[in-house]
């Protein structure tokens, strides 16, 4: 990472910048919008009954967590046990929902 860019390749350096963190709260935010539109939809539609589809929906469900829960809450600088605690919750809780349902 802290090599130089060959002269052949400099101008398209120049074309590529990192995502800065407004940016990125920005597209996470517009992915749980459409998550979130999309997984409505699809639990609304005639086609969408059983397991499969809770199995499914709840999936979703835990990908949203994981956006807000590491974007959102700052996890993602927390501690590990803590990030550990908090996936271990989501992934109890997609049991549990997915296993009575």
């Amino acid at each position: 990472m802290d090599r130089p860019v060959p002269a052949a390749l400099s101008h398209l350096s120049s074309r590529l910048r990192a995502v800065t963190p407004g940016q990125l709260v920005r597209l996470v935010f517009v992915g749980l919008l459409l998550l979130t539109a999309g997984s409505s939809w699809f639990a609304e539609s005639e086609s969408a009954r059983g397991v499969a589809t809770t199995a499914f929906i709840m999936t979703v469900v835990a990908a949203k967590l994981h956006l807000v829960g590491m974007h959102f809450m700052e996890l993602r600088h927390a501690p590990f046990a803590l990030k550990l605690a908090f996936h271990g919750w989501i992934v109890v809780v997609w049991g549990l929902i997915v296993g009575f349902s």
